[in-house]
């Protein structure tokens, strides 16, 4: 569901998303957000940017350990932790 709120998010200039979400299904209905949106390609673009987000996602997860370890170790040296 994340990726989905994501992507809807990314391609909000393009498309309004609705989202129902029942049992083990997401349902999104997509709509152009103005008269230039493409909706021949809207599902194509939409699925893709799910993807993209989700693969995001994944990264983010197996990689937070080392951000934290880089964010803690580079404000330990600016003495903003010091109270």
């Amino acid at each position: 569901m994340e990726a989905v709120k994501r992507a809807s998010y990314s391609l909000m200039a393009q498309y309004d998303v609705s989202v129902a979400v029942s049992d083990d299904d997401i349902v999104c209905t997509l709509s152009p957000a103005n008269k230039a949106s493409p909706m021949d390609t809207a599902e194509r673009d939409f699925r893709r940017e799910v993807v993209d987000q989700d693969l995001r996602i994944s990264i983010e997860q197996r990689t937070e350990a080392y951000r934290d370890t880089i964010l803690g170790l580079a404000f330990s040296r600016t003495g903003l932790q010091d109270g």
